[in-house]
């Protein structure tokens, strides 16, 4: 697996959570397989979306195209966005509170 980390500002959170929403299918087929949206507590226009895909190369097909920076664009998204590929190198399960 590979994951795909943007950061970046929008317009509006509700506008830009809105169109994120719509735009799963395309997502979906550029090679998405899950997502996690974040924003700042300090800020709601800060935004962090992280990605999931099978493998680095859909990562970048996807952030390279045109249709995906006019969508950005589309979606409310202020300036450049930062992105970062990244892989998994651990992971701890959440536990449980239940006593």
């Amino acid at each position: 697996m590979a994951y795909l980390l943007t950061q970046f500002t929008v317009a509006d959170f509700d506008e830009w959570q809105a169109y994120f929403d719509r735009n799963d299918t395309f997502r979906t087929e550029q090679g998405q397989r899950s997502y996690r949206t974040f924003r700042s507590l300090d800020d709601s226009t800060e935004v962090v979306v992280l990605l999931e895909f099978d493998d680095p190369d859909a990562i970048r097909a996807f952030t390279g195209s045109e249709e995906w920076h006019e969508r950005m664009a589309e979606a409310g998204v202020r300036g450049v966005p930062e992105i970062s590929i990244l892989e998994a190198v651990a992971e701890k399960p959440r536990q449980s509170t239940a006593a």
